[in-house]
């Protein structure tokens, strides 16, 4: 199925956009004369849309997704390391191209640390879902050697999924017996690509990042507001993912 159909199912889907429509049906049903259902639509509509903007909420999913730092005698086993794509800043105006965006480069700094640290090279991966000009692979490698000065060794530019992701870098490494690798992404991602990694071929040993759950928990996180949306949003995309994954035959 075209990404572009996945992500517009699960933006139906997910908050906000979810309960906005079952409120939307609810006051539908009580302009018809369901008073009943319409109010308990509505209620329950307002409910999910309300505990899904909590901070409280969306640290807690998280948690769940979030699996511990790499051990350091772990990641010397591998043979290379992978870096995932985030996405980009198309047509960025200072640059004057598509560039890494923030949480892409949270990856990169990562990457490149552990590249330097274990002595390995790096692929990066990331087509261009959605268009732009330079590929997700591309606008990486450049920051790499511009910014990090670790070069990519490698460049997977045409995958727009997390399971492309994995099964074209598989193309790339298996040649080279480069199966076993750290595999780096955001902490809350790692999940759902080591499973699409393991089923692609490789022998994954996860190397999370950007941890979002961390922090003191805060008076403030029983309030709604826009960043605990986020954070329930996200951390939901990525169960979705996971089933959807099953469903397919990983894990």
């Amino acid at each position: 199925m075209p990404r572009e159909v996945t992500d517009l199912v699960a933006q139906l889907v997910l908050p906000p956009a979810g309960p906005l429509l079952v409120l939307a049906l609810g006051a539908l049903l009580a302009w018809r004369k369901r008073r009943t259902a319409g109010i308990t639509l509505g209620v329950v509509a307002f409910s999910a849309l309300w505990i899904s903007s909590l901070g409280a909420t969306g640290r807690y999913l998280l948690e769940q997704l979030e699996p511990p730092p790499a051990a350091e005698s772990a990641l010397a086993t591998g043979k290379a390391i992978v870096v995932l794509g985030a996405s980009r800043v198309q047509a960025s105006p200072e640059y004057s191209d598509d560039v890494v965006n923030g949480e892409g480069l949270v990856r990169l700094r990562y990457g490149a640390r552990l590249a330097r640290r274990l002595d390995l090279p790096l692929l990066v991966a990331g087509g261009k879902p959605y268009g732009g000009a330079r590929s997700e692979g591309r606008a990486m490698a450049a920051a790499l050697a511009e910014d990090f000065k670790t070069p990519a060794r490698w460049i997977e530019e045409q995958s727009s999924t997390t399971a492309e992701n994995a099964a074209r870098s598989f193309a790339i490494l298996r040649p080279e017996g480069r199966i076993r690798i750290a595999l780096v992404t955001c902490a809350w991602h790692m999940r759902r690509a080591q499973l699409v990694f393991a089923k692609a071929g490789f022998d994954v040993v996860a190397a999370p990042t950007g941890y979002a759950s961390r922090g003191e928990a805060r008076a403030l996180d029983w309030i709604p507001s826009a960043s605990g949306l986020y954070a329930t949003r996200t951390a939901l995309w990525e169960w979705l993912g996971i089933a959807w994954y099953r469903l397919n035959g990983a894990g």
